[in-house]
Protein backbone atom coordinates (compact mmCIF):
# COMPACT_ATOMS: atom_id res chain seq x y z
CA UNK A 1 0.00 0.00 0.00
CA UNK A 2 2.83 2.37 0.86
CA UNK A 3 4.45 1.56 -2.45
CA UNK A 4 1.26 2.52 -4.25
CA UNK A 5 1.16 5.75 -2.26
CA UNK A 6 4.73 6.56 -3.28
CA UNK A 7 3.90 5.76 -6.89
CA UNK A 8 0.87 8.06 -6.91
CA UNK A 9 2.76 10.72 -4.98
CA UNK A 10 5.50 10.58 -7.60
CA UNK A 11 2.91 10.93 -10.35
CA UNK A 12 1.52 14.00 -8.65
CA UNK A 13 4.96 15.54 -8.31
CA UNK A 14 5.72 14.76 -11.95
CA UNK A 15 2.44 16.36 -12.99
CA UNK A 16 3.29 19.45 -10.94
CA UNK A 17 6.76 19.59 -12.48
CA UNK A 18 5.37 19.28 -16.01
CA UNK A 19 2.80 21.98 -15.26
CA UNK A 20 5.49 24.26 -13.87
CA UNK A 21 7.68 23.67 -16.92
CA UNK A 22 4.77 24.43 -19.24
CA UNK A 23 4.01 27.66 -17.38
CA UNK A 24 7.68 28.66 -17.57
CA UNK A 25 7.76 28.01 -21.33
CA UNK A 26 4.55 29.95 -21.89
CA UNK A 27 5.90 32.90 -19.91
CA UNK A 28 9.27 32.82 -21.69
CA UNK A 29 8.06 32.20 -25.26
CA UNK A 30 4.29 32.64 -25.66
CA UNK A 31 4.48 32.50 -29.47
CA UNK A 32 6.43 29.25 -29.45
CA UNK A 33 4.07 27.86 -26.81
CA UNK A 34 1.13 28.79 -29.05
CA UNK A 35 2.55 26.90 -32.00
CA UNK A 36 3.37 23.91 -29.79
CA UNK A 37 -0.15 23.89 -28.38
CA UNK A 38 -1.66 24.02 -31.87
CA UNK A 39 0.63 21.22 -33.03
CA UNK A 40 -0.48 19.11 -30.06
CA UNK A 41 -4.12 19.82 -30.87
CA UNK A 42 -3.53 18.83 -34.49
CA UNK A 43 -1.97 15.55 -33.37
CA UNK A 44 -4.97 14.84 -31.16
CA UNK A 45 -7.31 15.79 -34.01
CA UNK A 46 -5.52 13.44 -36.41
CA UNK A 47 -5.72 10.61 -33.88
CA UNK A 48 -9.44 11.10 -33.23
CA UNK A 49 -10.09 11.54 -36.94
CA UNK A 50 -8.40 8.21 -37.68
CA UNK A 51 -10.51 6.57 -35.00
CA UNK A 52 -13.61 8.12 -36.57
CA UNK A 53 -12.64 6.85 -40.01
CA UNK A 54 -12.18 3.34 -38.62
CA UNK A 55 -15.49 3.53 -36.76
CA UNK A 56 -17.19 4.66 -39.94
CA UNK A 57 -15.77 1.68 -41.83
CA UNK A 58 -16.95 -0.64 -39.03
CA UNK A 59 -20.42 0.88 -39.18
CA UNK A 60 -20.60 0.56 -42.96
CA UNK A 61 -19.61 -3.09 -42.70
CA UNK A 62 -22.08 -3.81 -39.90
CA UNK A 63 -24.80 -1.91 -41.73
CA UNK A 64 -24.16 -3.85 -44.91
CA UNK A 65 -24.34 -7.15 -43.03
CA UNK A 66 -27.54 -6.07 -41.28
CA UNK A 67 -29.09 -4.85 -44.54
CA UNK A 68 -28.10 -8.07 -46.34
CA UNK A 69 -29.61 -10.40 -43.78
CA UNK A 70 -32.68 -8.16 -43.45
CA UNK A 71 -33.20 -8.25 -47.23
CA UNK A 72 -32.82 -12.03 -47.22
CA UNK A 73 -35.26 -12.31 -44.34
CA UNK A 74 -37.82 -10.15 -46.12
CA UNK A 75 -37.40 -12.16 -49.35
CA UNK A 76 -37.95 -15.45 -47.53
CA UNK A 77 -40.87 -13.98 -45.61
CA UNK A 78 -42.42 -12.83 -48.89
CA UNK A 79 -41.88 -16.30 -50.36
CA UNK A 80 -43.54 -17.91 -47.37
CA UNK A 81 -46.52 -15.59 -47.71
CA UNK A 82 -46.74 -16.41 -51.43
CA UNK A 83 -46.83 -20.17 -50.72
CA UNK A 84 -49.44 -19.56 -48.05
CA UNK A 85 -51.55 -17.69 -50.61
CA UNK A 86 -51.20 -20.62 -53.05
CA UNK A 87 -52.38 -23.03 -50.37
CA UNK A 88 -55.31 -20.79 -49.56
CA UNK A 89 -56.26 -20.44 -53.22
CA UNK A 90 -55.81 -24.13 -54.23
CA UNK A 91 -55.68 -26.22 -51.06
CA UNK A 92 -55.71 -29.52 -53.00
CA UNK A 93 -53.07 -28.60 -55.64
CA UNK A 94 -49.64 -29.89 -54.55
CA UNK A 95 -50.63 -29.33 -50.96
CA UNK A 96 -48.01 -31.64 -49.53
CA UNK A 97 -45.14 -30.04 -51.42
CA UNK A 98 -46.36 -26.55 -50.67
CA UNK A 99 -46.77 -27.33 -46.97
CA UNK A 100 -43.28 -28.85 -46.83
CA UNK A 101 -41.76 -25.79 -48.52
CA UNK A 102 -43.72 -23.43 -46.29
CA UNK A 103 -42.71 -25.32 -43.17
CA UNK A 104 -39.07 -25.16 -44.20
CA UNK A 105 -39.30 -21.44 -44.86
CA UNK A 106 -41.03 -20.74 -41.55
CA UNK A 107 -38.42 -22.71 -39.61
CA UNK A 108 -35.67 -20.83 -41.43
CA UNK A 109 -37.34 -17.47 -40.74
CA UNK A 110 -37.73 -18.35 -37.07
CA UNK A 111 -34.05 -19.19 -36.74
CA UNK A 112 -33.09 -16.05 -38.66
CA UNK A 113 -35.09 -13.67 -36.45
CA UNK A 114 -32.54 -13.55 -33.61
CA UNK A 115 -29.65 -13.21 -36.07
CA UNK A 116 -31.39 -10.35 -37.88
CA UNK A 117 -31.95 -8.62 -34.55
CA UNK A 118 -28.33 -9.13 -33.51
CA UNK A 119 -27.03 -7.69 -36.78
CA UNK A 120 -29.31 -4.66 -36.38
CA UNK A 121 -28.06 -4.05 -32.83
CA UNK A 122 -24.43 -4.40 -33.90
CA UNK A 123 -25.02 -1.89 -36.69
CA UNK A 124 -26.73 0.50 -34.25
CA UNK A 125 -23.85 0.18 -31.77
CA UNK A 126 -21.32 0.82 -34.53
CA UNK A 127 -23.28 3.89 -35.62
CA UNK A 128 -23.41 5.20 -32.05
CA UNK A 129 -19.62 4.88 -31.72
CA UNK A 130 -19.18 6.54 -35.09
CA UNK A 131 -21.53 9.40 -34.19
CA UNK A 132 -19.72 10.04 -30.89
CA UNK A 133 -16.34 10.14 -32.64
CA UNK A 134 -17.75 12.36 -35.38
CA UNK A 135 -18.98 14.85 -32.77
CA UNK A 136 -15.55 14.76 -31.14
CA UNK A 137 -13.84 15.32 -34.49
CA UNK A 138 -16.08 18.30 -35.21
CA UNK A 139 -15.31 19.70 -31.76
CA UNK A 140 -11.57 19.31 -32.36
CA UNK A 141 -11.93 20.93 -35.77
CA UNK A 142 -13.82 23.88 -34.28
CA UNK A 143 -11.20 24.24 -31.56
CA UNK A 144 -8.42 24.16 -34.14
CA UNK A 145 -10.15 26.84 -36.22
CA UNK A 146 -10.30 29.19 -33.23
CA UNK A 147 -7.23 28.00 -31.31
CA UNK A 148 -4.73 30.37 -32.88
CA UNK A 149 -6.82 33.49 -32.30
CA UNK A 150 -7.73 32.39 -28.76
CA UNK A 151 -4.13 31.59 -27.85
CA UNK A 152 -2.88 34.88 -29.31
CA UNK A 153 -5.58 36.76 -27.41
CA UNK A 154 -4.56 34.91 -24.23
CA UNK A 155 -0.92 35.78 -24.90
CA UNK A 156 -1.83 39.46 -25.31
CA UNK A 157 -3.82 39.35 -22.08
CA UNK A 158 -0.88 37.72 -20.31
CA UNK A 159 1.55 40.35 -21.58
CA UNK A 160 -0.83 43.14 -20.57
CA UNK A 161 -1.19 41.62 -17.10
CA UNK A 162 2.58 41.49 -16.77
CA UNK A 163 2.87 45.14 -17.78
CA UNK A 164 0.12 46.08 -15.35
CA UNK A 165 1.92 44.15 -12.62
CA UNK A 166 5.20 45.93 -13.39
CA UNK A 167 3.49 49.33 -13.34
CA UNK A 168 1.78 48.50 -10.07
CA UNK A 169 5.12 47.42 -8.60
CA UNK A 170 6.73 50.69 -9.75
CA UNK A 171 3.89 52.70 -8.24
CA UNK A 172 4.23 50.80 -5.00
CA UNK A 173 7.97 51.45 -4.99
CA UNK A 174 7.45 55.16 -5.61
CA UNK A 175 4.87 55.29 -2.86
CA UNK A 176 7.30 53.56 -0.53
CA UNK A 177 10.00 56.04 -1.42
CA UNK A 178 7.66 58.97 -0.85
CA UNK A 179 6.67 57.45 2.45
CA UNK A 180 10.35 57.19 3.29
CA UNK A 181 10.94 60.87 2.42
CA UNK A 182 8.02 61.95 4.59
CA UNK A 183 9.33 59.82 7.37
CA UNK A 184 12.76 61.35 7.01
CA UNK A 185 11.19 64.79 7.04
CA UNK A 186 9.29 64.02 10.21
CA UNK A 187 12.48 62.64 11.77
CA UNK A 188 14.30 65.87 10.88
CA UNK A 189 11.52 67.94 12.47
CA UNK A 190 11.67 65.82 15.60
CA UNK A 191 15.45 66.17 15.76
CA UNK A 192 15.21 69.95 15.34
CA UNK A 193 12.55 70.15 18.00
CA UNK A 194 14.70 68.03 20.30
CA UNK A 195 17.70 70.28 19.70
CA UNK A 196 15.71 73.45 20.45
CA UNK A 197 14.30 71.85 23.55
CA UNK A 198 17.73 70.84 24.78
CA UNK A 199 19.10 74.33 24.04
CA UNK A 200 16.28 75.95 26.00
CA UNK A 201 16.85 73.58 28.89
CA UNK A 202 20.60 74.34 28.82
CA UNK A 203 19.90 78.08 28.81
CA UNK A 204 17.47 77.68 31.70
CA UNK A 205 20.08 75.74 33.64
CA UNK A 206 22.68 78.45 32.88
CA UNK A 207 20.34 81.23 34.04
CA UNK A 208 19.51 79.27 37.16
CA UNK A 209 23.20 78.75 37.90
CA UNK A 210 23.93 82.44 37.37
CA UNK A 211 21.09 83.46 39.62
CA UNK A 212 22.26 80.97 42.22
CA UNK A 213 25.77 82.40 42.08
CA UNK A 214 24.42 85.89 42.50
CA UNK A 215 22.35 84.91 45.50
CA UNK A 216 25.00 82.85 47.20
CA UNK A 217 28.05 84.90 46.24
CA UNK A 218 29.67 87.58 48.53
CA UNK A 219 27.96 90.97 48.60
CA UNK A 220 30.07 94.09 47.92
CA UNK A 221 29.62 96.99 50.38
CA UNK A 222 29.67 99.34 47.45
CA UNK A 223 26.46 97.70 46.19
CA UNK A 224 24.59 99.52 48.95
CA UNK A 225 23.04 102.68 47.38
CA UNK A 226 23.70 104.93 50.39
CA UNK A 227 27.30 103.76 50.65
CA UNK A 228 27.75 104.29 46.99
CA UNK A 229 26.41 107.84 47.14
CA UNK A 230 28.55 108.68 50.14
CA UNK A 231 31.64 107.42 48.37
CA UNK A 232 30.77 109.55 45.40
CA UNK A 233 30.30 112.64 47.56
CA UNK A 234 33.64 112.31 49.33
CA UNK A 235 35.44 111.58 46.13
CA UNK A 236 34.00 114.64 44.37
CA UNK A 237 32.54 112.53 41.60
CA UNK A 238 28.89 112.94 40.90
CA UNK A 239 27.09 109.67 40.97
CA UNK A 240 25.82 108.44 37.63
CA UNK A 241 22.08 109.01 37.52
CA UNK A 242 20.24 105.80 37.39
CA UNK A 243 16.57 106.70 37.45
CA UNK A 244 14.74 108.65 34.77
CA UNK A 245 14.14 111.59 37.13
CA UNK A 246 17.81 111.75 38.09
CA UNK A 247 18.87 111.63 34.46
CA UNK A 248 16.41 114.40 33.63
CA UNK A 249 17.69 116.55 36.55
CA UNK A 250 21.23 116.03 35.33
CA UNK A 251 20.30 117.25 31.87
CA UNK A 252 18.72 120.41 33.34
CA UNK A 253 21.86 121.14 35.28
CA UNK A 254 23.93 120.85 32.12
CA UNK A 255 21.68 123.29 30.28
Amino acid sequence: MFGRFIKNYGKGKLTDAVGGLRDAIVGFDPEGATEAEIATMEENFDKVNREFSKAKQDWLREKKEADTIEDLYQQRLAAAEHIQQQLDAQPDNNADQLNAALSQLVETLESMASEVQREKEEAEDAKEVMDDLEATVKLYAENLRTARSQLKAAARTMEKSKRDEERAAMKAERAARLAGLKQNSSILGSALESMNKQAAEAQARADAAKHKAELLGPTKVEDNAIVKQALASVSGVSPTPSSISERLAALKKQS
